[in-house]
């Protein structure tokens, strides 16, 4: 089991795989967990996005905490 929590506002890539079965690459960074999922901001889609927890396939972190970039004005927005 990931301990999620520790990577909340840390840059992470992930190996994901949706509802349909397909797999993706992505990195994101994680605004809150919750027990079944996790909300992010997702750099390759340019938006907040939930990623359920069980259909994460792999974790990577980026970064981390003092290295993590400040977040843009964009993701604000959005968060």
């Amino acid at each position: 089991m990931v301990p999620w929590k520790k990577y909340t506002g840390r840059t992470v890539e992930i190996i994901y795989g949706d509802r349909s079965g397909q797999f993706s690459k992505r990195r994101i960074v994680i605004r809150s967990v919750q027990p079944a999922f996790i909300r992010a901001y997702c750099m390759e889609r340019g938006a907040v996005r939930c990623f359920a927890i069980d259909r994460i396939l792999a974790v990577q972190p980026i970064s981390s905490p003092k290295q993590t970039p400040s977040t843009s004005a964009r993701q604000r927005e959005l968060a």
